[in-house]
């Protein structure tokens, strides 16, 4: 379960942990390793995996499954508490059969910890209004280290201060500036704090710098309408109730919406999976709210019918346990999942000394992890100036003058090849085809075979 092959920013994480903890790279050199830097603390938490669990993909991943599992608990306290017990079923049976969170919860990506800690803090906040000032201190601290853990998490933990911020300022009156400041510029000074620590850089260009209003408007209202309307409803629901939360939360989406559709180069929903325990959060209460106001006697009677409903259409739901859930469903391409265990399994049973030999890729992050070394060149695509790699200290081409100069210098090697729209340049992969000789091929990957993406290995002089 969970051993099946890494995609490539999973095994580039736990590549760089495994050298860690094997001696080959020391504390800060991993530490602040290319890459690592806005996921520090992801990388020492699949390193302890590792130490308690044993070497393995199933290892990398057990830390994704168990906050899940704590996702499941947090969103059911929290529905139940802003609705009722029907409210925190349904939240709960949504947010645990969704597709798209089994999916991150079994991968090696903090994806599911950022879903997780969110609904954690907004219970927090909640709870911090219900309680005396001196004792919603400790609300408040506990807020303030998860917001912590999720900045080292990834760089999109950063975000979840918003939350916090904007669950602050909603409270205060705006004309009341002596008690608007302190708390403004106490989360501020934390914020940068947290920054300044896990190495965050503000990128220069400004906001507007691409556009996927397009593919957002697609995955939530095509792909999640349902979702998405009823989430919308109940999150107008109960808007008044606890319009602290409300601002907030509202605030803390807009963040992530604005910067997932015109910051990123491509629109990846795994930067937006933290959205989507909000969304199943809401979901779960409008419809036990429309329970309590239509069937006041039998409120659990139209939750109930929900909950059914979602099991016999299986929307955005899976019904029975599979040994892999693709997170490509909604968006494909948005996981590159190669079948890349099977592939340098093979490479190392076909050619032993493969330590010694001379190889061309273009897939840098799975070398560590699969393979144990890294290549002598690598080719990307829009590469005009030869340069040299941050981590492997070779250079890296982007002409098939240039591979052809490499292959007349070194009379056998081989050529790792992603054998779709990837980094390598196309040029070079057509010269490749026609005159290289073709070692293997690995289409896809077993657990998801309607979703290939081949690797192929071509060999010179052998």
């Amino acid at each position: 379960m969970f051993n099946y092959s890494f995609w490539a920013d999973e095994a580039y994480v736990s590549g760089v942990a495994l050298q860690w903890i094997s001696g080959k790279l020391g504390f800060l050199q991993a530490f602040n390793s290319p890459g690592i830097a806005y996921q520090r603390l992801h990388m020492l938490t699949i390193a302890l995996s590792f130490k308690i669990f044993g070497i393995s993909e199933f290892s990398a991943r057990i830390p994704s499954a168990i906050v899940f599992i704590i996702g499941i608990i947090a969103i059911y306290l929290l529905a139940k508490k802003m609705s009722n017990l029907w409210g925190g079923i349904v939240g709960a049976f949504l947010y645990t059969f969704s597709h798209l969170n089994l999916a991150y919860a079994t991968q090696a990506k903090p994806y599911s910890a950022l879903e997780t800690i969110v609904l954690v803090v907004m219970l927090l906040l909640i709870k911090s209004q219900e309680i005396k000032s001196r004792k919603a201190v400790w609300c408040h601290a506990g807020i303030i280290i998860l917001l912590s853990l999720a900045s080292g998490l990834h760089l999109i933990g950063g975000m979840l201060w918003v939350l916090y911020f904007g669950f602050i300022t909603a409270g205060v009156k705006v004309m009341n500036l002596k008690k608007l400041l302190p708390p403004v510029f106490a989360v501020l000074f934390i914020t940068v704090g947290i920054l300044l620590a896990f190495d965050i850089r503000v990128v220069p260009e400004g906001i507007f710098r691409f556009n996927h209003l397009y593919q957002v408007v697609k995955l939530l209202a095509y792909k999640y309408t349902l979702v998405s309307l009823f989430s919308g409803l109940g999150f107008l629901w109960m808007f008044k109730k606890n319009r602290r939360l409300s601002y907030a939360v509202f605030a803390y989406a807009c963040v992530v919406l604005l910067l997932a559709t015109f910051q990123q180069y491509i629109f990846n929903i795994r930067y937006v999976v933290s959205l989507f325990g909000i969304l199943y959060l809401y979901f779960g209460i409008f419809w036990a709210k429309v329970g309590e106001y239509y069937l006041p006697k039998k409120a659990w009677l139209i939750p109930l019918l929900m909950i059914v409903v979602l099991y016999v259409t299986s929307y955005k739901i899976v019904r029975t346990p599979r040994v892999y859930y693709n997170p490509n469903i909604d968006k494909y391409g948005d996981v590159q999942i190669a079948n890349y265990r099977e592939f340098y399994a093979k490479l190392k049973q076909r050619f032993p000394n493969f330590m010694k030999m001379y190889i061309i890729s273009n897939i840098f992050d799975t070398e560590a992890w699969y393979m144990g070394r890294y290549s002598n060149a690598y080719f990307w695509k829009f590469t005009t100036t030869p340069y040299k790699h941050h981590t492997a200290g070779v250079y890296i081409y982007g002409t098939v003058k240039d591979f052809r100069t490499l292959i007349a210098k070194h009379p056998q090697g081989l050529l790792i090849m992603e054998d779709w729209q990837s980094f390598l340049p196309d040029d070079v992969k057509e010269y490749a085809k026609k005159n290289l000789k073709l070692e293997f091929r690995v289409e896809s990957l077993k657990e998801a075979k309607d979703d290939p993406w081949p690797l192929a290995l071509y060999s010179w002089g052998l």
